[in-house]
């Protein structure tokens, strides 16, 4: 693959995050989301934390939807940092950037005797990606250096708003 794609995905399924410190993923050790663990007909919202304007008290969650497709690991707060990084477990991810300051992480790593060929992102909004491996960062059009080894993937937003997003790897001798 020489260089990047970008489709959409016709299977989807509706991701839970709760907002004020409550997580969801595709974990099988907490409590049942909307990623694989709730098959075949999910349906949730995504939230995060933000302000709707009233005072006094929490802030109100700030609703945010997201399609993913079944089979895909969800993002689940916190994932700020690459030590919190979010374990990608399928060969896709699929999450969102809400409110627009925050950062999104990802690790995942390449099968023993293979490397990275592929990074097709599919987003909503300003976003883009780094690619971290080996101390090196590296943007998914650089398809041609991917290498061997442990990732991190960092999902920002350019424009300072939400935004939401998923993508796939692919890995070959």
């Amino acid at each position: 693959m020489d260089s990047v794609g970008v489709g959409r995905f016709d299977l989807r399924v509706l991701v839970v995050c709760a907002s004020l410190g409550l997580a969801c993923g595709d974990d099988d050790t907490g409590p049942v989301d909307a990623g694989t663990d709730a098959r075949p007909t999910p349906t949730a919202t995504t939230t995060s934390t933000g302000s709707s304007g009233s005072t006094g008290g929490p802030p109100a969650p700030i609703t945010y939807t997201v399609d993913c497709p079944i089979g895909t690991t969800v993002e689940f707060e916190p994932n700020n940092t690459p030590a919190e990084a979010n374990l990608m477990k399928d060969l896709s991810f699929c999450g969102s950037i809400s409110p627009g300051t925050d950062v999104d992480h990802v690790r995942f790593d390449t099968p023993a005797g293979k490397k990275l060929t592929g990074f097709v992102a599919t987003v909503d909004g300003q976003l883009d990606f780094d690619l971290v491996v080996g101390g090196k960062t590296l943007k998914p059009t650089d398809v041609k250096t991917f290498e061997a080894g442990s990732y991190v993937v960092k999902v920002f937003t350019k424009d300072a708003k939400p935004g939401k997003y998923s993508f796939r790897v692919q890995f070959e001798p």
